[in-house]
């Protein structure tokens, strides 16, 4: 029978709270995990540097996915999966068609992929903007938004992570909370929706949790190491609903 072998993580909004607060079940609940033998990958939007030190003092030991997708490091071994070239280009575009009203985040400069910011103005309004910015999208994680190379997503982040680490996706239970998760659930064994995540991600997902944030990872990690989750793995879907 396959089993779990590792289990890929959103942070913001699955083992954080609304307000980002870090749930302490949820760490020790990923520190059981990965006592069990389950590696644990946290996949985030943030900056390498911020989800490299996150794991290490939660003690994860899976790969760390980061900058949505876009870069993936694990050993000292880094894989870039797009160009910061196409994010920059796209920020300078919005910063000259919207003078004051786009504030760039503060990890920009440790960013290897994507480029971060906020701003008042509506998604439609910025889409429009960036017509003519070849191979870039912008994405909306519910935090912040994001420019980032069209290639990237957290699902192909997830599969370049599993070969690091020598698992199949298909062993891998991938969770979160938003529509940028949605990839990621697609390119594992079980997706699985926490009950705050969005209509999308749940229509998407294999399982959907009752409870919201570190309460539905917690009891997440619980069906994971009883054993009950292993005959529900199956081979990735890449087909968005």
């Amino acid at each position: 029978m396959v089993k779990v072998r590792a289990v890929a993580v959103d942070v913001d909004g699955t083992i954080t709270d609304g307000s980002m607060k870090l749930s302490t079940a949820a760490v020790e609940a990923i520190r059981r995990l990965e006592e069990s033998g389950v590696r644990v990958m946290l996949a985030s939007h943030n900056a390498l540097c911020v989800v490299k030190a996150l794991a290490t003092y939660i003690g994860c030991t899976g790969p760390i996915i980061c900058e949505g997708g876009g870069v993936v490091e694990y050993a000292g071994r880094l894989r870039r999966l797009g160009s910061k070239l196409v994010a920059r280009r796209a920020l300078a575009r919005l910063k000259e068609a919207f003078d004051g009203l786009i504030e760039e985040s503060w990890s920009n400069r440790f960013r290897l992929v994507d480029q971060a910011f906020t701003s008042s103005l509506d998604r439609a309004r910025l889409e429009e903007a960036l017509k003519g910015v070849e191979g870039v999208k912008l994405v909306y994680t519910g935090f912040a938004y994001h420019v980032v190379d069209s290639s990237v997503d957290k699902g192909r982040g997830l599969r370049v992570a599993s070969r690091l680490v020598g698992v199949k996706p298909s062993e891998v239970v991938a969770v979160g909370d938003s529509d940028v998760d949605v990839d990621m659930l697609l390119s594992s064994g079980l997706g699985v929706a926490l009950g705050n995540a969005t209509e999308r991600l749940k229509e998407a997902a294999d399982l959907i949790l009752d409870e919201d944030y570190g309460e539905g990872f917690t009891k997440l990690a619980s069906m994971i190491l009883s054993g009950e989750l292993n005959r529900a793995l199956r081979p990735p879907s890449r087909t968005p609903p």
